[in-house]
């Protein structure tokens, strides 16, 4: 599971399917009668070309000879190992392809369809599998790639009810930036882009089965060696983070829908297993057979042998597994149908038109669910709470009514939303949705992606809350935005409200829709673009689809007036959710071929919101994402905040306006929405919902429409600050002048020598423009001796590009190292690194800023109660790693010792590549405490006669210290510091440390340190709340003299080691070891800087640095036993025990002493959302016992 921010941190998501498949085990059972199609599925066949993969190939093209209708699926690894060589090494390979694949697998009856594995990416990647896909055209192969490109996934209709969506895993795991042309040929750039796209993939298919064919598992019970098990080293290992991470959030999304069945290729063996509901088939059993380890209590499946899965799909969703070995194909070695329920209509209590009658009195929820207390309404708001348990007469709708037989077409509904769409017999479609909200689908969005949650979340106060939250958006004043947008002549839907019943109309659908109120309006597509509504376009596309086409050609563009005025009213009503699936585009050929697009607006659902609470307002100092959730009242507090959704679009899309384009907009909305129209426009609204919350909202609206020119006016300014600008495909010229007085102009020329573009930008309003040339060969021209110069990136695009820089002030030119690139003068500043994240366009990355500030709560026995305070600013620009910049300051208070102390981090990205320049500073305070209770195994403690005060030293300590760092990808990171150090220990004449040094001892006098430290750390866990696998390794060594005239010198090392290692592959019992310690090499050092043990993280039973020596080691070992996981009325838990033991001991200087120190002793930990793990435990040494309490393991 990946990790949970907190609760507030939730944005939306999509809801649970409507009926369950349940499979049912029927070896032998009989065969349905209408068979829609078969898959047959063999993976690895170029592993043994040979071998076992020509007598797989030959079995499954023998069986297929039966079938009408056949596919055949080769989840990667249709090439030997080796890959697809290098052109002129290709000739051998060829004929050997051709002899022992191609005419093999030309005799299979029916398609055959590759996914790209791990060979086919060998040796070039995309490069390599455009040219096999040459290969096979060239050879009239019957073999069809899919995906093709290197591209991530492509779906296809096999038939009416039967859709195939092919996965390219290797391209999420594959280091992009080994690649120059990566996703080159692909619309999809981002792995979180193609997330999205597989969802919405398997969402269009509702209702229908679905084959996903991929070449890694989502889940497999195939054995894995130890280290694998930990984790593994490379992105191919099953537990990696990169490949857990996949699975995770492909089988979580696939939960969320009926039907929908993964077939795999890269394990060698057969299996058929099954995890929450979702079936895997793997077939891949060429080369040494990959042992398993079957769990017979879940029914699951596998063997060795050599053979082929082969997939029968039948109508009404049943679909038929078999494998086969390649000895018979006639007997299948296991088999089983999966089917879903189907329901029984007769069962159903479908009330009729005279039971419900015309009308309804229904509220969208409870009075119940919203009846709070004082103190809770006080912490978080009143919100409109009470609008909502209202109940409003309704008309109830029967959808059979309508005229056009509507039937369900699929589901819908974003990220929080329940929506059904339906389509009429004109193809029309139309689309219901529920006014209640799904807590489900806006816990799962940005909580846990990568697990599913249904079944864990439901009444609980976290799904409490989340439906609570909703209250904060108006239910009904959104409909006052019908007469308002005629008004302003946007276009939009005219959404109605209706109860409706359920009914057999809406069919299998009645399991989670019907008998509450929804909103009924015509779905904003192509399908309904002759509405007038919608302004009678030509067309209707997305607004991805959009910036792809605009990528295509500067002749087809964007309306910016009309989405000047859209976005206006966007801050008129207080929306902030306006993200790209929010507006669709409506096209208008103009006189001049122009192809213009206008905006239609959807889904306000959060116009007008009322966040009054204390604890939301607290809570945005610590989560900037939520600082957007602004209540509505006469003003935009924060336009920066308030547009975070909006803004990426608005850099995309307002390129040639200038203020007076938006002061005619807002002159317009002004002029036209009086204070009597919008009286009117909220007469709308139900009856029962005309309360004082409309009086107020009306009144903010009248305020916010006389302040709307402030508004427009600060968020044109923000605008401006910023700027990116972008070319198309074809050969771009951008002329760049610098004029005087701090203007810039940029020109943009097509390649038939016409202007595209043409704008200026001041110094004085803008800081910063990025330039992106897309494909074609670009050239960038800048010229102007101009004083005052903007700052510009210029990123090159996928061909030869010309940068002629003739002023090189204040220009930077980013592209490909391993690219043939033209740099006319020499000085020009560049950077040219093999970089994806650099060096490819992403519409959502932006040049910005944060800042979160987070109290620190904090206790043990050793230092007592300590609160503090940790602001963390961070900005991001072109160049992250992550981040741009990041500066953290850190402050704390120690009740027990009233000691301080404060610090600050700062690091600053890519100061050479890939490596960060850090620099770190500490104080603390003269009374801020450390232990000390001597040197060596024997120091004597004796909790009974003396108290924790006794063995504290107070210590003023100071230190400053600039790095450099270096992060992997995989979990690796190193660091080099030089440091300087200060220390002054107080002599205590009532403490320990009076006891063991006279006053006069060095000890007590400032201690001036200069030095220097380098480190080394991997950590690889699947889950740092409660890790069930796991490896981590860190090793540090350094050097430190004192450079003030007394004699300390000294250099050290410490290394550590720890393992979780899962006893059982669930992660129910883990076996978790850690080994680590610390040698000092010379004897002239302080007891601070001693090797040290005791505390949480090793010696538990110990006080807090309870030993100390020269040399230290110990080893720390727990077994974790998860033993119940239930549902509470708070949050999903899981409750377990552990069992510690630790040993260990320090060597000093002049001590004989051979004795080891240990502890037993035990947990009781509670994990709790998969978020946090509270663990408390109790530890038994030679000092008698202590107990614990963590957040989480300290290994």
């Amino acid at each position: 599971m990946g990790n949970i921010p907190s609760v507030f941190k939730f944005v939306f998501f999509f809801i649970i399917p409507v009926l369950s498949a349940t499979a049912q085990v029927t070896p032998g059972a009989a065969e349905p009668k209408t068979l829609e199609h078969t898959f047959y599925l063999a993976g690895n066949i170029g592993n043994d070309l040979t071998g076992e993969g020509q007598k797989i190939i030959s079995a499954l093209v023998k069986a297929s000879q039966k079938d009408e209708n056949a596919t055949l699926l080769i989840p990667g690894n249709f090439l030997p190992p080796k890959g697809y060589e290098e052109e002129g090494e290709r000739e051998a390979q060829q004929q050997f392809l051709k002899k022992n694949l191609l005419d093999a697998v030309r005799e299979f009856n029916g398609k055959v369809v590759l996914t790209p594995g791990r060979n086919e990416w060998t040796k070039g990647g995309q490069n390599r599998i455009d040219d096999l896909e040459s290969f096979l055209q060239d050879n009239q192969s019957n073999i069809e790639v899919w995906p093709d490109d290197g591209c991530p996934i492509e779906q296809e209709d096999i038939t009416d009810d039967l859709i195939l969506i092919t996965v390219d895993t290797h391209w999420y795991l594959e280091d992009w930036d080994d690649h120059p042309n990566m996703n080159s040929k692909c619309d999809i750039k981002t792995r979180e882009r193609f997330f999205a796209e597989f969802k919405d993939d398997i969402k269009d298919a509702h209702g229908k089965t679905i084959i996903v064919s991929l070449q890694h598992p989502v889940m497999s019970n195939s054995k894995r060696s130890f280290f694998e098990k930990i984790g593994g080293f490379s992105s191919q290992d099953y537990q990696s983070k990169e490949q857990s991470y996949l699975r995770g959030r492909l089988e979580t999304l696939a939960s969320q829908f009926d039907n929908v069945i993964f077939l795999s290729g890269l394990d060698k063996n057969l299996q058929y297993l099954e995890d929450d509901g979702i079936p895997q088939i793997i077939s891949g059993t060429t080369g040494k057979a990959k042992k398993l380890s079957i769990r017979k209590e879940n029914e699951h499946f596998g063997s060795t042998q050599s053979g082929y899965a082969k997939i029968k799909a039948y109508k009404k969703n049943e679909t038929l597994i078999e494998f086969f070995s390649v000895e018979d194909s006639d007997h299948p070695i296991f088999s089983k149908t999966l089917k879903s329920d189907e329901p029984n209509w007769s069962e159903i209590d479908f009330k009729t038109k005279e039971e419900i009658g015309d009308t309804i009195s229904a509220s969208i929820y409870t009075e119940e669910e919203t009846d709070k207390s004082g103190i809770y309404k006080a912490l978080i708001g009143d919100f409109y709470r009470d609008v909502y348990s209202t109940k409003i007469k309704a008309p109830v709708l029967f959808l059979d009514s309508l005229e056009g037989n509507l039937e369900p077409l699929k589901e819908g509904g974003g990220m929080q939303s329940r929506s059904l769409r339906f389509i009429a017999d004109d193809e029309n479609e139309f689309t219901i949705r529920a006014l209640r909200k799904s807590a489900t689908r806006f816990l799962q969005a940005n909580t846990i992606k990568d697990h599913y949650i249904k079944d864990y979340i439901e009444n609980t106060v976290a799904q409490r809350y989340a439906m609570d939250l909703f209250t904060s958006a108006h239910p009904y004043a959104r409909y006052s935005l019908k007469h308002i947008n005629d008004l302003l002549d946007i276009y939009a839907g005219k959404p109605q409200i209706f109860y409706i019943p359920k009914q057999k109309a809406l069919g299998l659908n009645n399991d989670e829709y019907g008998d509450e109120l929804y909103m009924f309006e015509a779905h904003v597509g192509d399908e309904n673009k002759e509405f007038e509504r919608f302004g009678s376009p030509e067309d209707i596309i997305s607004t991805r689809d959009l910036l792809e086409e605009m990528k295509e050609s500067k002749n087809i563009q964007a309306d910016e007036s009309q989405f000047i005025k859209n976005r206006l009213v966007d801050m008129l009503i207080g929306d902030w959710d306006r993200h790209y699936d929010q507006w669709r585009w409506a096209l208008h050929t103009q006189n001049d071929g122009t192809e213009l697009y206008k905006p239609i607006p959807r889904d306000r659902d959060f116009a007008f919101p009322n966040y009054d609470g204390f604890l939301p307002d607290l809570v945005k100092l610590g989560l900037p994402l939520v600082r957007k959730m602004e209540t509505y009242d006469d003003n935009v507090d924060n336009v920066k905040w308030f547009n975070l959704s909006g803004y990426p679009l608005d850099q995309r899309l307002l390129k040639n306006s200038n203020w007076e384009d938006w002061q005619e907009q807002l002159n317009f909305i002004q002029t036209q929405l009086t204070n009597e129209e919008i009286e009117t426009a909220f007469e709308a609204l139900p009856e029962e919902a005309q309360d004082k919350t409309i009086e107020n909202i009306k009144a903010n609206l009248k305020a916010r429409r006389d302040n709307l020119e402030d508004i427009a006016r600060r968020y044109y300014n923000y605008l401006l600050e910023f700027q990116v600008l972008t070319g198309t495909e074809e050969d771009d010229i951008f002329n760049i002048e610098r004029k005087e007085n701090g203007i810039t102009e940029i020109i943009l020329i097509n390649e038939d020598g016409k202007e595209d573009f043409r704008n200026t930008y001041n110094s004085e309003a803008t800081e910063e423009i990025w330039i992106y040339g897309f494909d074609g060969d670009d050239t960038f021209k800048v010229t102007g001796e101009g004083n005052r110069p903007i700052k510009i990136n210029v990123i090159g695009g996928e061909e030869n590009d010309i940068y002629d820089f003739e002023n090189t002030r204040k220009i930077k030119l980013f592209d490909h190292k391993s690219k043939e690139n033209t740099i006319t003068n020499s000085a020009s500043k560049k950077w040219l690194v093999d970089d994806y994240e650099i060096n490819t366009f992403n519409p959502d990355k932006r040049k910005k800023s944060e800042n979160k500030i987070m109290p620190q709560v904090d206790y043990n026995g050793d230092e007592g109660l300590s609160l503090g305070l940790k602001d963390t600013f961070t900005t991001y620009g072109l160049t992250n790693n992550p981040f741009n910049t990041q500066h953290t300051f850190d402050a704390a208070y120690y009740f027990a010792t009233n000691g301080f102390e404060v610090g600050y981090r700062g690091e600053f990205a890519h100061i050479f590549y890939n490596w960060n320049l850090g620099i770190s500073a500490r104080y603390t305070s003269p009374n801020f405490a450390v232990n000390y209770f001597g040197e060596g195994i024997n120091s004597k403690y004796d909790r009974d006669e003396n108290g924790r005060d006794y063995n504290r030293v107070r210590i003023e300590q100071w230190e400053i210290a600039p790095s450099l760092i270096w992060r992997g990808n995989s979990g690796g990171s190193f660091y080099a510091k030089p440091m300087l150090q200060s220390r002054e220990v107080s002599y205590d004449e009532e403490r320990f440390i009076a006891n063991t040094f006279s006053e006069e001892n060095d000890l007590f006098d400032r201690q001036l340190y200069a030095g220097g430290e380098v480190n080394y750390h991997y950590e690889n866990r699947d889950n740092p709340a409660y890790p069930s696998r796991g490896f981590e390794a860190d090793i540090t060594t350094g050097y430190k003299t004192n450079i003030d005239g007394h004699n300390n010198e000294f250099a050290y090392v410490s290394p550590t080691l720890a393992i979780d290692y899962p006893l059982h592959e669930s992660g129910i019992a883990v076996l978790a070891t850690k080994v680590g310690g610390k040698a000092i090499f010379g004897d002239n050092y302080e007891y601070y800087d001693g090797a040290i043990l005791g505390g949480n993280e090793n010696l538990r039973a110990y006080r807090w640095e309870r030993f100390n020596g020269k040399q230290s080691f110990y080893h720390s070992t727990d077994l974790r036993v998860g033993i119940s996981r239930f549902k509470t009325n708070f949050i999903p838990l899981q409750i377990g025990v552990s069992a510690g033991f630790d040993y260990g001991r320090v060597w000093a200087e002049d001590s004989t002493s051979d004795k080891w120190r240990n502890n037993y002793g035990g947990s009781i930990w509670i994990n709790g959302f998969s978020a946090f793990t509270a663990n408390t435990g109790y530890y038994y040494g030679d000092d008698g016992g202590r107990l614990t309490f963590t957040f989480g393991f300290k290994f």
